[in-house]
């Protein structure tokens, strides 16, 4: 069968984060950024501390000019929990595929969040598994020999003409009468009767 290799990235958690919300802690959640593919962590209400246990899973790519060979973690406080208007930065990894091991040989790890800017105050730990994994891909699908029998036994169109429509009253011929009845005939004239006297002559 074949296979594709995927990247799986199992965000687990993150330890000491920094407080970003305005009122001492933050509600947090991961980006994963690789090869053009973006995804995406659930946020964490108001903790410092956050359990994610989530699994993130990439096609593996290549290097070309479009994508670095990186995978970008990014932590933010998310804006819709607490009177911040943007998502705060918590802090980042960007880790080389050097890195990563086959499934199987994986382990939790807590590697230490950095600064996107000199003069930024970032702190804490994320705890990550990073791992290849081979992927089968289902065969397409293919069509069921009862289909293939039905579509083969399937009668096809008729070609023998529609059977024809009686003619109609208007059509029909005029009756002619019996053939050997006599027609009526016409009455003969009578001749006047003789004169007696011419006969005594």
């Amino acid at each position: 069968m074949a296979t594709v290799e995927k990247l799986i990235v199992e965000v687990v958690d993150a330890r000491n984060l920094s407080p970003k919300d305005g009122h001492g802690t933050s509600s947090p959640y991961v980006t994963a950024d690789y090869y053009g593919q973006r995804k995406r962590t659930q946020t964490v209400i108001r903790d410092l501390n956050p359990t994610w246990n989530k699994v993130l899973e990439f096609n593996a790519g290549k290097p070309s000019e479009v994508f670095e060979d990186v995978l970008e973690i990014n932590v933010f406080h998310d804006k819709n929990h607490g009177p911040t208007t943007r998502n705060n930065f918590l802090g980042r990894l960007r880790l080389n595929s050097a890195q990563f091991v086959k499934k199987g040989e994986e382990a939790l790890v807590y590697l230490p969040l950095e600064k996107k800017h000199l003069f930024s105050f970032i702190q804490g730990d994320i705890g990550l598994k990073i791992y290849y994994a081979d992927e089968v891909v289902p065969p397409p699908p293919e069509e069921s020999n009862s289909a293939a029998t039905e579509e083969k036994a399937a009668p096809s169109p008729s070609t023998e003409p529609p059977p024809a429509e009686p003619p109609s009253e208007s059509a029909k011929p005029m009756e002619e009468p019996p053939a050997g009845q006599p027609e009526e005939a016409a009455p003969a004239h009578e001749l006047p009767p003789a004169n007696e006297e011419d006969g005594n002559q």
